[in-house]
């Protein structure tokens, strides 16, 4: 055979293998992004919805939370359940946002001052009550914010109402959470 033969023979070949040594790696890395996840997933504390409170298991993960008091038949925590899902996907493993449908279970926000559903209660890493910076604050986001009778300390961060994707990220950013 001359050159030119095998060279007809040799380029395709190559193609192919590169093209499929790029497809095999791809691959490779999105299984084993998808392990990562389910790993991640499978640990209780960052599954969505709960039909119980743990919050000491929620805050030994160490990363910001956000405690969502809605219910499944409420319309604005219909509206809001899309952006609520996409947050959880997006921040696995960088921080735990929870679900808790309150009229299924009541007792579940029997601890916090929920006056309206969607409610969202926010801590710190380390189980302080977040604080939001000016920033957040300029974007529009209102927050309820309790303090202690007696000492006058800082309680609890709350917001009343829908947060979209991009508030929680806002939030979750804001409170230092890893970036990927």
């Amino acid at each position: 055979m001359n050159k030119k033969t095998w060279l007809r023979i040799l380029v395709p070949v190559m193609i192919v293998a590169i093209a499929g040594g790029l497809y095999l790696l791809k691959n490779h890395q999105e299984r084993q992004k998808a392990q990562e996840q389910l790993q991640v997933a499978g640990d209780p504390a960052l599954v969505l919805e709960e039909m119980s409170f743990d919050l000491k298991a929620y805050q030994a993960h160490q990363l910001p939370l956000i405690l969502d008091f809605g219910a499944e038949e409420c319309g604005p925590c219909q509206i809001m359940r899309p952006d609520l899902e996409q947050a959880h996907a997006q921040t696995l493993g960088r921080a735990v946002i929870k679900f808790f449908d309150v009229w299924k279970r009541p007792e579940l926000a029997a601890d916090y001052p929920v006056r309206v559903i969607p409610s969202q209660v926010i801590l710190y890493p380390d189980g302080r009550p977040y604080v939001p910076s000016e920033a957040v604050q300029a974007a529009g986001l209102q927050f309820a914010i309790f303090d202690h009778i007696e000492t006058g300390e800082h309680a609890l961060t709350m917001h009343e109402g829908i947060l979209t994707l991009q508030d929680f990220m806002l939030i979750l950013n804001d409170m230092g959470m890893a970036s990927t």
